[in-house]
């Protein structure tokens, strides 16, 4: 599996306004996919993942200096062992390339791919709960706090 930062916001732009992803990537604040712009900040690394082929963006958003915030869309039709093997060699690059040292996201209850991806192929821990913290379809639910360290 290959890893590289990329500053191509088109690129990550039309991967997260794909129909089948948008719905997927915010609460009922998303804007309508016309309206929708990529955060161009710098300290966001947005990672493709490809072996050839693109398999998934893996978005890190840094909290500080070593604890870093990690998005992922894997693209559909992408075979399971891809997205497996993505998420092993993904620990350890971010290990090599980034100072981060420690990995958290926060997943809505009722995505439950997610939640499994991040606990079984990415080895993260769950680590706690925010309470009716994310409004989807009209309806709060809690997000999953997931975390990991990185490296040593």
């Amino acid at each position: 599996m290959e890893f590289h930062r990329t500053k191509n916001y088109r690129w990550v732009e039309n991967i997260l306004t794909h129909p089948d992803v948008y719905h997927r990537i915010g609460d009922d604040s998303l804007p309508p996919i016309s309206e929708f712009e990529v955060h161009a900040h710098p300290g966001i690394w947005y990672i493709i993942a490809g072996n050839p082929g693109l398999v998934g963006l893996f978005t890190l958003m840094p909290q500080n200096s070593v604890c870093w915030e990690l998005h992922v869309v894997m693209i559909q039709g992408v075979s399971t062992n891809q997205k497996r093997e993505a998420a092993h060699e993904f620990i350890p690059w971010i290990s090599k390339h980034t100072p981060c040292r420690r990995l958290t996201a926060a997943v809505p209850e009722s995505n439950k791919p997610a939640i499994a991806y991040g606990t079984h192929f990415l080895g993260m821990h769950y680590v706690g709960r925010q309470q009716q913290a994310f409004l989807k379809d009209g309806t709060l639910q809690d997000l999953v706090l997931l975390g990991r360290s990185v490296g040593g």
